[in-house]
């Protein structure tokens, strides 16, 4: 029985949506970021939830008359729309991972693996945290720990992204981090960990509500938490959203 047997669609989904213990998590981590085809598993039953909510939140719109009279007009206008929205898109997405760059010790060799071009050998994990839930943040701090233990005592060559946005840059804030000593104490424990916090959602604070952020030192700056999550998983990262 390979890996990805060992996990039930039921495990995978509640994983998903994250509903299990915290061993069961660290257990399900540790084989998603061993096995690329798990991971892929995973990340399309994720992709299938996202659409689901999407379609539960924005119902289709009534038929009316109109559509049917201009049905083969609006067809033709919506297909030529959604074309030109996806190019716009295409080139949005290279120009943003064209462009993302960090901002904090240039020179540090965590900050310039970012976005080094060359491949980066052995496991590669990136931690995804959205949510400003100090319990979800307390779990990520745990599950980061049990994970690089974990490689260090197998003996495996391992890196881990830890990236932040929307609520989630909370975490690395010097005025909400729940736990700035842990996170200060992993940071010189592991040299193979990076906390990464996102310059959009820096941004959209300051415009939006007059915030400064101050981060925690440990943190570095990279311009999109988007642009970076897509970078890693073209690379072959498995993608773990917290």
């Amino acid at each position: 029985m390979t890996k990805e047997q060992t996990f039930s669609d039921e495990f995978l989904n509640a994983f998903v949506d994250n509903q299990l213990t915290a061993e069961e998590k660290s257990d399900a981590f540790v084989a998603i970021s061993r096995d690329e085809s798990l991971n892929r598993r995973v990340c399309e039953l994720r992709k299938v939830r996202d659409l689901v909510q999407l379609a539960c939140s924005n119902p289709p719109p009534p038929p009316t008359r109109s559509y049917t009279v201009h049905r083969s007009l609006w067809a033709r206008i919506g297909f030529r729309s959604i074309a030109a929205s996806i190019l716009g898109l295409g080139m949005a997405i290279g120009w943003a991972l064209h462009t993302t760059t960090p901002h904090h010790n240039p020179n540090s060799p965590r900050v310039s693996a970012l976005t080094s071009p060359v491949p980066i050998k052995g496991i590669k994990v990136l931690l995804h945290l959205n949510s400003g839930d100090p319990q979800r943040m307390n779990d990520l701090l745990d599950e980061v720990e049990n994970l690089l233990k974990f490689y260090k005592e197998t003996n495996q060559v391992a890196r881990v992204e830890v990236i932040t946005n929307g609520g989630g840059i909370n975490l690395l804030r010097a005025d909400t981090s729940p736990n700035p000593a842990r996170i200060k104490q992993l940071y010189r424990d592991w040299n193979n960990l990076v906390f990464i916090a996102c310059q959009n959602t820096i941004d959209r604070l300051n415009h939006e509500q007059n915030i400064n952020l101050v981060l925690l030192p440990e943190a570095v700056v990279i311009d999109s938490a988007v642009a970076q999550i897509m970078r890693r998983q073209l690379q072959g990262w498995a993608y773990i959203q917290v």
